[in-house]
């Protein structure tokens, strides 16, 4: 039907050109140039019409005029694309022959030979060709490049590759054709030859680092039975311990490693470049640091101290100080201890680090000592004067406001709620339109909505949902949706009251007082509120190590509200206890996998192939 419009519009515009006198017919039957070229356009376009609808009988016959006509390659190649198409290999071959011989510098005819050859099952003459073709190859790289792409787009790699090889000796270092050889190995699956290209070319071309990175990086993207990973582990720890003195492949390790989770190898080979460079300390804090976000304190640690062995001249001594003080804090709060004594001892260590460190640090270290003392130590009005005093001392902006944010939480636990919110509303207006701006914002909003003013805060969570963190834009949907859904359910706004109320004691970590009012909205709430109210019991669960008990009210949320805003979280939740503590792989699995497949525009997807991948 679509060819028969197109007839019908090629009529009509040729007659209203004749009668408008655009087109002037010849007296003896001949057309002119003009003509000539306005009908070879229709000709090509009818013709990659017929090509596109997979009419490749018309769509030969048409080609293989518009080349007798016009002598152009490119007609020429469609023509034997045709013909391919419709599999016609010995009038192919014929054409290629009798092409070649007119033009015997044009590679692509050569190349399509020797694959008719292939396709025809005469192997000796694709071979005698391909002999030919090797042979008279010259040192032009462009040539070779060429003719390599020909090969390699008829899907004769180990030609491509013989081509790549040959123009490597020709060439003789004047230009390698590594990165192409790696990329038709890649193409072959034969992602131990690829590596191997792929480091020729780091050892001749350094300056390809980022390249061949980001290219490694793109394939491990699309690994998800990890085989390319464990390869090119093998690999990498073999090129690093065969050439030690090769930088970039020592740091190709270091990023790997970090890629894996391997965070210990990922030190180990960061500190064997900086005994070699020593010129790595920035590197080694931030690996450090890294692995203090990733919960690994002891790898972390471990970086820290390296730093700290060169001595008090090193730039980031004070940094890598509060690093290892701030990795036993954690490393204390993840295991959920009640050790006084350890947070005393802790404590001591904080008021001797004041005397090493210089101005710079004063508010990081701060907020630590000011953490201990208020939730493990009782001290409370202690760490409000210390904030207040360092508020005072410190001159940046960035470190005034974490200051403030801070005491505002401290105030807010103790019910001081005018002192805190007014904390926030500072922070918010000194970094409006940055990260601890918009934090603030959302600390205010959250106060708000403990409080029960919830129009103020879901005016302030409309703004957030933009932010640019997106964990705080994710907080700040979550919460304005808990708002908006249980008002529209419950316009007395009772249910919502109960269970801003339960949130408000877990902050205030008064959690049986919050257990005791999460159980009434599990037994009297409806389908917006229970799923919250069953998230906030396993959150509390898993923080008092009852991870079985958790993990149940978590996948509660899944089987029973799987519509609910809170179940990607739950479900997440769930994987990591089994991932993590319960040590049921299989269930892991099949959750991270559920996570992916259900939930696929979550903020937890691209974690939960990472998880998947590695299990």
């Amino acid at each position: 039907m679509k060819q028969r419009w197109f007839f019908i519009l090629l009529i009509n515009a040729t007659f209203i050109m004749q009668m408008s006198g655009q087109i002037s017919m010849p007296s003896k039957g001949k057309k002119t140039n003009t003509q000539q070229k306005e009908q070879l356009q229709i000709d090509e376009q009818l013709a990659s019409q017929y090509y596109r609808n997979q009419d490749y009988e018309n769509a030969r016959d048409l080609y293989g005029k518009l080349y007798e006509k016009s002598g152009q390659i490119g007609h020429f190649q469609q023509y034997i694309e045709c013909l391919l198409q419709l599999k016609d290999y010995d009038k192919a071959e014929k054409e290629l022959k009798s092409f070649a011989k007119k033009q015997p510098n044009y590679y692509k005819a050569n190349t399509d030979l020797v694959y008719v050859y292939t396709m025809q099952g005469k192997t000796d003459k694709a071979k005698k060709l391909s002999n030919e073709i090797l042979n008279g190859l010259t040192d032009n790289a462009s040539s070779i490049r060429n003719l390599s792409y020909g090969f390699l787009s008829r899907g004769l790699n180990d030609m491509a590759l013989a081509v790549l090889e040959k123009g490597n000796k020709l060439l003789d270092g004047k230009e390698t054709f590594y990165m192409e050889q790696a990329n038709v190995c890649r193409q072959s699956a034969n992602y131990q030859e690829a590596f191997r290209y792929y480091f020729l070319e780091l050892e001749v071309h350094p300056g390809q680092y980022n390249n061949i990175r980001n290219t490694l990086q793109s394939i491990l993207f699309y690994d998800v039975n990890n085989s390319f990973a464990d390869e090119l582990r093998i690999a990498l720890l073999k090129q690093a311990q065969d050439k030690p003195d090769n930088l970039e492949y020592a740091q190709l390790l270091v990023w790997f490693a970090l890629q894996q989770e391997d965070y210990d190898i990922a030190l180990a080979q960061c500190q064997s470049i900086d005994r070699k460079t020593h010129d790595q300390d920035a590197q080694i804090y931030s690996l450090a640091s890294i692995c203090l976000n990733n919960k690994q304190f002891d790898i972390a640690k471990e970086g820290y101290n390296y730093i700290l062995d060169k001595g008090k001249g090193n730039p980031f001594y004070g940094q890598a100080l509060i690093g290892t003080i701030n990795a036993d804090y954690l490393k204390l709060k993840t295991e959920n201890r009640s050790d006084t004594k350890a947070y005393e001892r802790l404590s001591k260590r904080i008021d001797e680090a004041y005397i090493e460190i210089g101005i710079d640090n004063l508010s990081k270290l701060t907020l630590i000592q000011a953490d201990i003392m208020t939730y493990q130590l009782g001290q409370t009005d202690e760490a409000i004067a210390l904030l207040t005093k360092t508020i005072e001392q410190v001159n940046s902006k960035q470190g005034q406001a974490e200051l403030k944010l801070k005491l505002g939480d401290i105030y807010l636990r103790q019910d001081e709620v005018w002192e805190a919110t007014l904390l926030y509303s500072q922070v918010d207006k000194s970094l409006k339109e940055e990260p601890l701006g918009h934090e603030a914002r959302f600390k205010n909003a959250q106060l708000r909505y403990f409080i029960g003013e919830y129009e103020w805060a879901q005016s302030q969570l409309k703004v957030l949902k933009a932010a640019t963190s997106k964990l705080i834009a994710n907080d700040a949907m979550t919460l304005s949706l808990v708002i908006k859904d249980n008002l529209e359910m419950d316009d007395t706004g009772e249910e919502l009251n109960r269970l801003a109320r339960a949130d408000y004691r877990i902050y205030q970590q008064r959690e049986d007082e919050a257990i005791a009012l999460l159980d009434e909205i599990i037994s009297n709430g409806n389908e917006i509120s229970i799923p919250h109210a069953l998230f906030r019991k396993g959150e509390i669960a898993e923080k008092r190590k009852e991870y079985g008990a958790a993990e149940q009210l978590y996948l509660q949320i899944v089987e029973q509200y799987p519509e609910s805003y809170m179940a990607d979280a739950a479900l997440m939740h769930a994987a990591l206890i089994e991932h993590n503590h319960l040590k049921n792989k299989e269930s892991a699995k099949q959750h991270y996998e559920q996570l992916i497949d259900e939930y696929p525009t979550s903020i937890y997807t691209a974690q939960a192939k990472k998880n998947y991948r590695k299990l």
